[in-house]
């Protein structure tokens, strides 16, 4: 419980880390004088943990913009995926409230003479990483950045203009993150709030691939660093794949001590509840009193949340079987289903028996344990889309519901208090990074080395064999890290960047018609039909405008130094 304590309170008011110092009892952080902040390395700290906070949700981008995810009631959402945007769209340029605080950070520590030079270090270290973690999650949304890397005065106007080309944003973020991770601690150490080296050797690893695709040249030095920056996460031997995939992201005191997970968002039950938790979007809304009559079988929980995000039928059909002659297949080749087939029986022995492990971890399907409760998406099912009064929402659109990220040890309505947290950086996710950069260097016996690493302790699957084509590697590390890194902020991004690497016009799976799985009331046959409802919700277009959003238009009516993205 201390460990937990310790991680959390990174992210709680300032009043619950008042036991650490005398100076802290005074009260909150706002009722200080600039100077006393600056002359307590403690206040000091304090004032960087909201920034930590907020740049985490930065990078945690769900994956409702990709073909992973079936939505309903977000339009905005819905309306970017249709691309029905213009360039007066905002997809969040000005965040440079936060990056004062960081240049704030810096510029004092640069003239403070009461702390001591580790910790005038350790703080300069932290801003500039916040600094580039700030920066690089504008740069994959907009490409060429205004950069202001010192403390504005209240009365100077900031109309600076872009960054002349991409690689030179980058290169400030990757700089910023090259300069921090030298002063960064191993370890936390136990204190509040710390970046370690690890976190920034596996940020500076994803910063260079992504930025490889965008870049207007020197690929190879950004795969070359990338290469460098994990295999000296590696080496610090701080990290490892964790066992069980599930309770990485589904309970939080499994979380608080697997050596995996390398940067996490977590919150506290003191200033937390289910309702301002990503998991209200992710369980349905269903009782007994809200289910027709006939609809089967009874609930033992009531579901209370406000769902609008469920797994589509395309990414489930990703999830591999391992069939009977120890092989992995697709879901429609193996032996279960071919049998199937033949004798018939239940759909859910055809078509759900022994995939992957990551499978069971992450998406709830039909005649499964959800809760406390025997959930069924067939018709008449408890949870199917024409089982509930009132019409559909609230059920499972897709015939299935996510579990990652929904913590189902204990039931959770809006207003009760939890813990929580969101996986940012692990080291699964770095593997996959690397093995992205062997491909892209030709080394393709590493490459499958890595992919196996994930594929094998998280997804209980066979490994890859050796001397297999650059293609069919290229083609199983797609599939394998869409899988492993479901609805952990990546989808969007990656596929952003294999096209526009590829110099692609149009990227396809964001072009995808979504379905659902229509299984009879006896759960003996099934149809996959186009979205029952929602269709329209979920139509989806992508251009090549789209690899970058606008710079919003009232950006550059009050900066018109400010230049504008290709196609907006």
């Amino acid at each position: 419980m201390r460990k937990k304590i310790r991680y959390v309170a990174a992210f709680m008011a300032l009043t619950v880390l008042s036991a650490c110092s005398d100076i802290l009892d005074k009260g909150p952080l706002d009722k200080y004088t600039e100077n006393e902040i600056w002359e307590s390395a403690e206040l000091a700290q304090a004032f960087l943990y909201p920034t930590l906070n907020t740049v985490s949700g930065y990078l945690m981008y769900n994956d409702c913009w990709t073909d992973n995810d079936v939505i309903q009631d977000k339009s905005g959402d819905s309306n970017l995926n249709k691309e029905q945007i213009d360039n007066y769209y905002d997809a969040g340029w000005n965040v440079y409230g936060q990056v004062r605080k960081c240049n704030l950070v810096i510029e004092k520590m640069e003239e403070n003479t009461t702390f001591r030079e580790s910790e005038r270090k350790s703080l300069v270290a932290q801003a500039k990483a916040l600094r580039g973690m700030i920066y690089f999650s504008r740069a994959r949304l907009f490409g060429k950045l205004m950069i202001v890397d010192r403390v504005i005065d209240e009365n100077e106007d900031m109309l600076f203009p872009r960054t002349a080309t991409i690689k030179e944003t980058y290169d400030f973020i990757l700089k910023d993150l090259k300069d921090a991770v030298v002063d960064l601690p191993v370890s936390d150490n136990g204190e509040e709030g710390i970046l370690t080296q690890g976190a920034i050797y596996a940020l500076i690893a994803e910063v260079a691939l992504q930025g490889a695709a965008y870049i207007e040249n020197g690929q190879d030095e950004y795969y070359a660093l990338a290469k460098e920056a994990s295999e000296s996460l590696f080496a610090l031997k701080q990290y490892e794949l964790d066992t069980d995939y599930e309770k990485l992201f589904n309970d939080f005191d499994y979380a608080m001590n697997s050596k995996e997970i390398i940067f996490a968002q977590w919150k506290h039950e003191t200033n937390t509840t289910f309702g301002n938790t990503w998991m209200m979007e992710l369980v349905p809304n269903v009782n007994n009193d809200k289910i027709k009559e006939g609809s089967t079988p009874a609930l033992q929980d009531n579901f209370e949340g406000w769902i609008s995000i469920f797994p589509s039928c395309d990414l489930v059909d990703e999830y591999e079987v391992i069939d009977e002659d120890g092989k992995s297949k697709n879901w429609d080749e193996s032996s279960y289903y071919q049998n199937w087939l033949v004798n018939g029986g239940y759909v859910s022995e055809a078509i759900y028996q022994n995939r992957d492990k990551r499978f069971y971890a992450t998406v709830v399907h039909d005649s499964t344990l959800y809760f406390n409760s025997i959930v069924t998406m067939r018709d008449k099912g408890n949870l199917h889309w024409n089982s509930r009064i009132g019409g559909d929402w609230g059920s499972a659109l897709t015939g299935y519901l996510y579990r990652k990220g929904v913590y189902t040890k204990n039931k959770v309505y809006v207003s009760d208090p939890t813990y929580y947290h969101q996986v940012v950086l692990r080291l699964g996710r770095s593997f996959l990074n690397y093995a992205e950069v062997m491909l892209r260097l030709g080394d393709i016996d590493t490459a499958i080395e890595y992919i196996n690493k994930t594929r094998v302790q998280h997804g209980g699957l066979p490994e890859l064999p050796l001397g297999l084509s650059a293609d069919e590697v290229w083609k199983a590390y797609k599939r394998e890290r869409r899988i492993e890194l479901v609805h952990e902020g990546d989808r969007y991004w990656s596929l952003l960047r294999w096209g526009k690497a590829d110099n692609a016009s149009t990227i396809e799976e964001l072009n995808k018609v979504h379905h659902s799985i229509s299984i009879s009331a006896d759960g003996k046959s099934f149809e996959i039909i186009t979205l029952p409802f929602r269709e329209g919700e979920n139509e989806r277009i992508f251009t090549k405008k789209r690899y970058l959003f606008p710079v919003p238009e009232g950006e550059r009516v009050n900066n018109p130094s400010l230049d504008q993205n290709e196609g907006w």
